[in-house]
C-alpha cells in the first residue's frame, strides 16, 4: 500500500468537515426525524460522520509532519564573533567562525525511511479502524432490519390476538366459550401486547446502536429503508483456503504490522548510525594586529565516542523489531482462526435459513388466515387454534433469528478478508 493509497477510499474533504445535502448524499436530518437507509448509505455515511474515524483522520497528518522534520538538515549553522580588544574597537582584534555540523553516516536518509514507514503503518491503522467501522455498521444495520421485522410480526400478533379476544368475549356473552376459555384468550393478548412492546424497545435499541456508529443525535430514529435495504448475500468461494489467502492480502492491519517492522528496522539502523561521530566544519576570520588584514581559514573537528555510542537505543530498536516479528506472526494465527472461524459460521447459517425458508415461510402467512377461518366455522377448536398460532408464530421469529445469524455470519467473514472495505466508493464515485 502506498502512503497515499487509503485516501482512495477515505476522502480528504473528511479533513475539511464537508456538509452533506441530504439523507440520499449522507446527510444527518435535525433531532426528532427519521432517517431511512440503504446498507451502503448507511455505510457511507459512517465513513463521512463517525467521529472516532474523523478524529483518527489526524494521526496520518501528524506523521507527515514527522516526514517534513526528517527531510530537513539536522543541524543549523551557527556564528560566533570574539573581540580580543574591545576597548580599541571590535573590529581591531577579533576571531569570527561560522560552522556547521555534518551527519556522515546516511542518517537524514534512514531518518525519511523510518517516517514514510510510520506514515504506511499509521495509514494502515487507519484503514483497519475504517474496516472495523464499516463491519460495525453492516451489523448493526442487520440488526436492525431484524428488529424491524421482528416488531411487524409482533404487532400483527397482538393486533391478532386482540381481535380474538374480541371475539371470544362476545363468545362469553352468548355462552359460546367458557370462562376458563375466554380467561386462555385474555392471558394469551396480554402476552402478544408484551411481546410487541419489548419487539419496540429491540428496535429502538437497535436503531440507537446504529445512529452512533453514523455519528447521529440520539433523537433521529435511524430504519432501513431504499432499494438496497436488505443487504445482499454473495456466494462464497469454494474453499476456506482462497478465503485465508485473501484475507493475507488484504487485511489492513496486517500490513500495518509489516510496515511497523520496516519502521523498527529503519530506526534500528538508524541508531547504529547515529553511533557515528558528526563532523563539524567551520570557515574562520582573525585578525591579532589592527594595522595587518584579517587572515582566513577553516576548522574540521570531530567527536570521539569513547562513551556514549548509542547502545542503549540500539538494544531499545532490536528488541522492538523481535517484539513486532513475534505480533506479525500472531496476527496471521489470529486472521486464518478469524477466517475459518467465520467460514463454518456462515456455512452453518445458510444450511439453517435454507430449512427455514423451504419448510415455514412459504406457507405461514397463509396458515395464518386458514387458522381463524376454521376456528369461525367451528372446524378448530380454541386451544388448538391459540397452539398453532403460537407454533406459527414462533416459527417466523426463528427465520429472522437464523436471517440475523446468517446475515452477522456473512459479514464477519468479509471483514476477517477485509473484503469488506470494498464497500465503500472511492472519493470521486467512479467504480473502483
Amino acid at each position: 500500500m502506498s502512503t497515499h493509497s487509503f485516501f482512495k477510499i477515505v476522502p480528504m474533504c473528511l479533513l475539511a468537515g464537508m456538509p452533506l445535502a441530504d439523507p440520499a448524499s449522507g446527510q444527518l436530518p435535525e433531532p426528532r426525524d427519521t432517517l431511512y437507509l440503504s446498507l451502503p448509505a448507511a455505510q457511507q455515511l459512517a465513513v463521512r460522520s463517525n467521529p472516532e474515524l474523523l478524529a483518527a483522520l489526524w494521526r496520518p497528518e501528524a506523521v507527515r509532519g514527522d516526514i517534513r522534520s526528517a527531510e530537513l538538515l539536522r543541524f543549523n549553522p551557527d556564528a560566533a564573533f570574539e573581540s580580543r580588544s574591545p576597548s580599541d574597537g571590535f573590529a581591531s582584534r577579533f576571531e569570527a567562525e561560522v560552522g556547521m555540523d555534518f551527519e556522515i553516516g546516511g542518517q537524514r536518509g534512514l531518518r525519511i525511511s523510518a517516517s514514510e514507514a510510520s506514515l504506511d503503518t499509521a495509514l494502515g491503522a487507519l484503514e483497519d479502524h475504517t474496516r472495523r467501522l464499516i463491519a460495525d455498521v453492516s451489523r448493526a444495520y442487520s440488526t436492525l432490519l431484524a428488529a424491524e421485522e421482528r416488531f411487524s410480526l409482533a404487532s400483527e400478533s397482538n393486533r391478532l390476538s386482540g381481535r380474538l379476544l374480541e371475539i371470544v368475549q362476545t363468545q362469553l356473552e352468548e355462552g359460546e366459550v367458557s370462562v376458563l376459555e375466554s380467561n386462555t384468550v385474555s392471558i394469551e393478548a396480554a402476552r402478544a401486547e408484551a411481546r410487541a412492546i419489548q419487539a419496540s424497545s429491540s428496535r429502538r435499541t437497535a436503531s440507537l446502536r446504529l445512529g452512533r456508529l453514523l455519528g447521529a443525535d440520539p433523537s433521529t430514529f435511524i430504519a432501513t429503508g431504499g432499494a438496497d435495504r436488505s443487504p445482499g448475500l454473495e456466494e462464497a468461494p469454494q474453499t476456506v483456503d482462497e478465503v485465508v489467502q485473501r484475507a493475507m492480502a488484504l487485511r489492513p492491519d496486517l500490513k500495518a504490522i509489516y510496515y511497523a517492522v520496516d519502521q523498527a528496522t529503519f530506526e534500528e539502523q538508524l541508531a547504529r548510525r547515529e553511533s557515528l561521530p558528526n563532523v563539524r566544519v567551520a570557515a574562520l576570520a582573525t585578525r591579532e594586529d589592527p594595522l595587518a588584514d584579517p587572515r582566513f581559514g577553516f576548522k574540521v573537528g570531530i567527536g570521539l565516542p569513547f562513551f556514549n555510542r548509542n547502545q542503549g537505543e540500539t538494544l531499545r530498536n532490536q528488541a522492538e523489531i523481535v517484539e513486532l516479528e513475534n505480533l506479525k506472526r500472531a496476527a496471521e494465527n489470529r486472521i486464518r482462526t478469524e477466517v475459518h472461524d467465520a467460514w463454518r459460521t456462515l456455512e452453518s447459517a445458510k444450511r439453517e435459513v435454507g430449512v427455514l425458508e423451504v419448510s415455514l415461510t412459504s406457507s405461514i402467512r397463509a396458515n395464518q388466515g386458514l387458522l381463524e377461518t376454521a376456528y369461525r366455522e367451528g372446524e378448530l377448536d380454541l386451544t388448538s387454534l391459540l397452539l398453532l398460532r403460537n407454533q406459527l408464530l414462533e416459527a417466523e421469529f426463528d427465520y429472522w433469528d437464523a436471517w440475523e445469524r446468517r446475515e452477522l455470519a456473512h459479514t464477519d467473514l468479509r471483514t476477517a478478508t477485509g473484503e469488506i472495505l470494498q464497500d465503500i466508493p472511492p472519493a470521486d464515485g467512479s467504480a473502483s
